[in-house]
C-alpha cells in the first residue's frame, strides 16, 4: 500500500445525529495523536439537510488543519454507510465510532503501537446510560478486564470483542474487498468480523487508558424490544450467514469460534 502519511482513518456512520455527534467529533480533535496522521470520513446516510451544513460548519470552525471528510448517501444504513467509509478510506488502520458514542483523548496513540498486520488491538470499553450518564455492566468491558495485561490473546479468547466492529483498529489490508452486508440490519458487527477472523492472528488489549465510551440509549437497536417471532427470524438468518461463510473456507477459519457465534445467536433467540 502506497505510504501517503495517514495512520489511522476514523469512519462515523450518521443518521439524523442529534447533539451527541458534537461531543464524538470533539473527543477526535482532542485526540493527542498528530492530527495530520488520521482523518475523518463521516457518512450521512438517508438524510441531508440541515444536518449537512451544520457539521460542515462546525467542522469548518473547529478542525482547521485536521484532515475530515462529510460524504453523504441518501441510501439509509449503518452498514451501507461504513462501506462507504472503507471505500474511501487512506489510512493503514481503520477504526470506527458510532456518531453517539465517544473515545478518550489518548485512544489513537495508545492503540496505534499494538497494532500489527495480523495483530489487533482492543480497546478498554466504557459503556454508560444515556439518561443517567451512569456507567453500565457490559460483556465486552469484562472480556477486557479479564485479558488485560495477558499480552496477545487468541480470536477465541477475545471472541467477545469479535462481536463489535468497534474500539480497534483493522489494518486496511487484512478488510481487503470484504464490506458490511447490508441484508443485515441487527448484528451486521458480528458478521463482519466473523468474515475477517480468518486473517487475525492475534488480538492485545490496549493501555486501559485508550477508553471506547459506549453510550446506551433507549431508542437504540441494542436497546429496542423485539417479538420473539422476529428474533427468531433474525437468529435464523444469521445462523445461516454463519455456515456460508464458515462452510465456504472451513480450514480457514476457527471451528471453536464458529461454535460460539451459533451457540450466542440461539441465545439471544431464547
Amino acid at each position: 500500500m502506497k505510504d501517503n502519511g495517514i495512520d489511522i482513518s476514523i469512519v462515523i456512520p450518521s443518521y439524523k445525529p442529534k447533539s451527541y455527534i458534537w461531543q464524538c467529533l470533539t473527543s477526535l480533535k482532542n485526540q493527542t495523536f498528530e492530527k495530520d496522521r488520521f482523518e475523518i470520513i463521516l457518512i450521512l446516510n438517508g438524510c441531508k439537510e440541515p444536518y449537512y451544513s451544520e457539521i460542515i460548519n462546525f467542522a469548518n470552525k473547529n478542525f482547521e488543519g485536521y484532515i475530515i471528510k462529510v460524504l453523504q448517501t441518501d441510501v439509509a444504513g449503518v452498514s451501507n454507510a461504513r462501506n462507504i467509509g472503507i471505500d474511501n478510506a487512506k489510512g493503514r488502520y481503520i477504526t470506527f465510532v458510532d456518531d453517539d458514542d465517544y473515545i478518550s483523548e489518548c485512544f489513537l496513540e495508545k492503540m496505534l503501537p499494538i497494532a500489527e498486520e495480523n495483530v489487533i488491538p482492543m480497546s478498554n470499553v466504557i459503556s454508560f446510560l444515556d439518561e443517567e450518564n451512569s456507567v453500565q455492566p457490559y460483556y465486552v468491558t469484562n472480556m477486557f478486564n479479564k485479558l488485560y495485561g495477558k499480552g496477545k490473546s487468541s480470536i477465541v479468547q477475545a471472541r467477545s470483542h469479535l462481536s463489535v466492529c468497534w474500539g480497534k483498529l483493522i489494518p486496511k489490508e487484512l478488510i481487503s474487498d470484504t464490506r458490511f452486508n447490508t441484508n443485515f440490519k441487527i448484528a451486521e458487527d458480528c458478521v463482519f468480523m466473523f468474515t475477517l477472523s480468518k486473517d487475525i492472528k492475534a488480538m492485545e488489549c490496549s493501555d486501559e487508558d485508550a477508553i471506547y465510551y459506549r453510550r446506551i440509549r433507549e431508542s437504540s437497536a441494542l436497546t429496542s424490544h423485539r417479538s420473539r417471532k422476529t428474533k427468531i427470524i433474525s437468529g435464523l438468518k444469521l445462523i445461516l450467514q454463519y455456515n456460508k461463510i464458515y462452510f465456504g473456507h472451513p480450514f480457514r477459519y476457527n471451528f471453536i469460534l464458529f461454535l460460539t457465534r451459533i451457540a450466542g445467536t440461539i441465545k439471544n433467540i431464547f
